[in-house]
C-alpha cells in the first residue's frame, strides 16, 4: 500500500513532538517550521527530552515540490496562526486530502474549512504537556499523549493516519462524536486559561481560592455547549474538579504564560469564543464577559 503524504504545520510543543514521533518510527512526514528552530532543526534534527529519556528525529523539512499533494495535514499552530497555516499549504492540497486540527479551543472546524473549503477537516484534540525549549528541542513534561479526532464525512479516510499514529507511539482514538470530546476538554483549559490570567495565579490557587467563579465558568460554558447541540454533562464537569483537586501547586496555563512573557495569546479562542457564541444564541455569560473583556485590554 502507498504510504499516506503527511504534512505537520507547526514545529511547537505538540506539533514538533507528533513530526518527530513520526519521523523516528521511518513514517516520512514534512514539518512546516520557522526561523532558528527550522535551522537547528535542519542541522542537528529535533531533539525531544521525554520523562524516561530522549531521542533525536529528522522530518523532512524541505519545501514541498510543485503540484505535491499532501494526504492528510495536522495544524498544530495557535488559532490565530490558522490563517497564515492555511494560506502555507494551500498549494499541496486537493478535496483528498484530511485536515486534523490540534489546536486549543473549539469551533476550529469551521474556521479552517472557510480557508481551505475544497478540503475535508476533522474535529480533533491533543492532551500532552509539552514546550519548544530552544530552537531545535522539545520537552515533554508527562507520559501523557492522547489524540482523538473524527467527524469527517468520509469516515474510511481516517482509518490509515490513526493506524500509523498508533503505530508510532502516538496513542490515538477515532472518535464518533469528536466535537463533543473537543469541548470536553474545552471545559478545563477556557475555564483555568481566564481565571488564572485574570487573577495571576497559578491553577491551584485559583481552584482554591475562587472556587465559586470556576464552578460559575463552568456552567456558563456548558450553557452555551447545551445550546449548541454539545451534551457537555455535569459528570463532565465534576472530571474538571477531579482533574483540579490533582493539580501541582504552581502548575500555570500556556495563557498565562504568555500574557506573563507579553505574547500573544489564545484569549479569543478561550474567552471570547464563549462570549461571542453566548450572545448570538441570546444566552447570558457575566462572568466570562467580565474576565474576557477586562483581559482583553492586556491583550497584545
Amino acid at each position: 500500500m502507498e504510504s499516506l503524504k503527511i504534512a505537520v504545520v507547526g514545529a511547537g510543543g505538540v506539533g514538533g513532538y507528533v513530526a518527530a514521533k513520526f519521523a523516528f518510527h521511518k513514517v516520512p512526514v514534512t514539518l512546516f517550521a520557522r526561523g532558528k528552530h527550522l535551522e537547528t532543526i535542519q542541522k542537528e534534527g529535533l531533539r525531544v527530552i521525554e520523562p524516561d529519556g530522549e531521542f533525536r528525529a529528522f522530518p523532512d523539512t524541505a519545501p514541498p515540490k510543485a503540484g505535491e499533494v499532501f494526504d492528510v495535514v495536522f495544524l498544530t499552530v495557535k488559532s490565530y496562526d490558522f490563517k497564515s497555516a492555511c494560506e502555507s499549504v494551500v498549494p499541496f492540497v486537493s478535496s483528498d486530502t484530511l485536515v486534523i486540527p490540534l489546536s486549543n479551543g473549539v469551533g476550529h472546524k469551521e474556521t479552517i474549512q472557510k480557508y481551505l473549503p475544497e478540503v475535508q477537516v476533522c474535529d480533533g484534540c491533543v492532551y500532552i504537556v509539552s514546550h519548544l525549549k530552544s530552537p531545535g528541542v522539545i520537552v515533554k513534561k508527562t507520559p501523557l499523549f492522547y489524540m482523538i479526532f473524527g467527524g469527517c464525512e468520509d469516515e474510511a479516510r481516517m482509518d490509515r493516519p490513526a493506524k500509523l499514529l498508533n503505530d508510532a507511539g502516538l496513542k490515538t482514538k477515532r472518535s464518533d462524536n469528536a466535537r463533543y470530546d473537543c469541548w470536553k476538554k474545552y471545559l478545563f483549559i477556557a475555564t483555568f486559561g481566564t481565571l488564572t490570567s485574570y487573577y495571576e495565579m497559578g491553577m491551584k490557587e485559583v481552584y482554591t481560592r475562587h472556587r465559586d467563579e470556576v464552578e460559575q465558568l463552568l456552567f456558563e460554558i456548558k450553557t452555551v455547549a447545551n445550546a449548541l447541540g454539545v451534551p457537555v454533562s455535569e459528570e463532565d464537569i465534576a472530571k474538571v474538579y477531579k482533574q483540579a483537586e490533582n493539580l501541582p501547586p504552581n502548575a500555570k496555563t500556556s495563557m498565562l504564560l504568555d500574557f506573563e512573557a507579553g505574547k500573544k495569546t489564545e484569549l479569543e479562542s478561550l474567552s471570547g469564543y464563549v462570549v461571542h457564541e453566548a450572545r448570538e444564541l441570546g444566552l447570558d455569560v457575566p462572568l466570562m464577559q467580565k474576565c474576557y473583556e477586562s483581559l482583553k485590554e492586556r491583550d497584545v
